[in-house]
């Protein structure tokens, strides 16, 4: 049975020679330095293995958190998209804020303009890519037939 690290590490402090591996030089001396090298590996391996135990249950137990949060209801993944007349009703509440700005009225005339420019531009392309990409097969279909419209014309 060999000595445990703790056991070795006190002797060589304590400046005993008994259980050092530099008490002969002999053949049989390599051999217990062998073994005590090898137990000494399994050891490092084994706290090894139970380090990264550690850090992969700190891990699953931090996705179980955030996944609860994002699952959770009012998250993004439970809402939807507003349509065009609560997107323009949100544009025109926005406006009318900077209508009440003492410094500067005339700031609501280009919050309009934007809000009208998101409204007529930018919606549609996020709903027809929202509604694109709700089914593989729609998305699939979809390219092809883009796909042959480019190539053929």
């Amino acid at each position: 049975m060999l000595p445990a690290v703790t056991e070795v590490q006190e002797a060589t402090r304590e400046g005993s020679t008994e259980g050092s591996a530099l008490e002969n030089a002999g053949p049989e001396s390599e051999a217990g330095c062998a073994q005590r090298a090898k137990s000494l590996t399994r050891t490092a391996l084994t706290a090894l293995t139970a380090f990264w135990a550690v850090v992969t249950l700190r891990v699953q137990k931090a996705g179980v958190r955030v996944a609860a949060v994002v699952n959770g209801p009012g998250s993004l993944v439970h809402d939807r998209l507003p349509t065009f007349a609560e997107a323009w009703g949100r544009q025109c509440e926005c406006a009318r804020h900077y209508k009440t700005a003492m410094w500067c009225p005339w700031l609501q005339y280009p919050r309009y303009v934007w809000g009208f420019i998101h409204v007529c531009v930018v919606k549609p392309v996020l709903n027809l890519m929202e509604w694109l990409s709700e089914s593989p097969l729609r998305l699939v279909i979809t390219a092809i037939v883009l796909f042959a419209i480019v190539w053929f014309s």
